[in-house]
């Protein structure tokens, strides 16, 4: 008898396994609604939007390259306030590029000035974080820390920890690659439990790492695609230019589940996006109406994207469902 127990014990958790193993395999589908747009020809709401970020409230902040400003939207699109001016003085751009939000300020960084300028709720300027190096990508982590990707040609493959004082306290990952700096090109998100994601732009991977930055899945989805490159005139160790992106960009949703947008590899070039569970399981890809460069994660599950060739941003719902 006490056999025949451990024996129907055995089948029945082997049977749970399955049962959650076919579960993280089954594909997934999702369902975008467009629930909101802002710009287009007819208005100058909007003239080339480079990057978009989301406060608690469902307001949208967005930085607008060919108006040398950033702009606060409320939840309905309507312009609530516009600021900055073409320059390189305190809240002046020349060409303004990526922004995020943190409790209460917003965080702005400049293609062709350096640091990182910070703002208040109401676009109000409140400081400059000094930085020499480029930006790719940044993330807060806290009041005092900023983790920063740079595609640094004397120190390539690192994302960097700096302070409120721009001053670098840690390096928090290597990518291994330090002959070819194009290869560490990544952008990357980081989750609540510390957790870092991290695609790379010109390289078919996508990268899970502890808070001890320890990796716990590495990921490719495009098959056997590769970028296209070229050979440089001036040279970068054994560097190609590179002629296609992988991909283009990370958000996480509320779930932890991965939105990566694909670049020119994908079926539909910069519309396609894969969405990954927090093991790396494939569950499913979208295709977006039009082009995107980037693409943004509220923290109530609403998708942002880019439409109009940049002057029109546009707000999707995202409905879960299973194929």
């Amino acid at each position: 008898m006490k056999f025949i127990k451990l024996l129907f014990l055995i089948l029945i958790v082997g049977l749970s396994v399955s049962l959650h193993f076919l579960w993280g395999k089954e594909q997934k589908e999702i369902l975008l609604e467009e629930v909101l747009s802002i710009g287009c020809l007819d208005d100058d709401s909007l003239f080339m939007w480079a990057d978009v970020t989301t406060d608690l409230k469902g307001n949208i902040y967005v930085t607008d390259m060919m108006d040398y400003s950033i702009k606060k939207f409320n939840e309905r699109g309507i312009l609530m306030k516009k600021a900055g001016r073409r320059g390189q003085g305190p809240g002046e751009f020349i060409a303004v590029r990526l922004i995020e939000y943190f409790k209460g300020l917003i965080y702005v960084t400049d293609q062709s000035i350096s640091g990182i300028q910070v703002f208040d709720e109401d676009l109000n300027y409140k400081k400059h974080i000094p930085l020499s190096l480029p930006i790719l990508d940044f993330e807060i982590i806290s009041e005092e820390m900023i983790a920063v990707s740079s595609p640094q040609i004397a120190n390539p493959g690192r994302i960097i920890v700096i302070d409120s004082k721009g001053n670098s306290n840690v390096n928090i990952k290597h990518f291994g690659d330090m002959q070819n700096f194009w290869r560490n090109a990544v952008k990357f998100e980081i989750d609540n439990q510390g957790n870092l994601y991290t695609i790379f732009t010109f390289e078919d991977k996508i990268e899970k790492f502890d808070r001890n930055r320890k990796k716990l899945w590495s990921k490719s989805l495009l098959g056997k695609r590769k970028v296209k490159r070229r050979k440089t005139r001036v040279k970068i160790g054994p560097s190609e230019l590179p002629m296609e992106v992988a991909y283009k960009d990370i958000a996480l949703d509320n779930s932890a589940n991965l939105f990566i947008l694909g670049g020119h590899l994908s079926k539909n070039p910069s519309r396609d996006v894969y969405v990954l569970d927090k093991q790396g399981r494939h569950l499913t890809t979208f295709t977006l109406p039009e082009s995107s460069h980037c693409i943004h994660v509220d923290h109530r599950n609403f998708l942002y994207a880019r439409a109009g060739e940049g002057v029109t941003l546009k707000k999707f719902s995202i409905k879960y469902g299973k194929k």
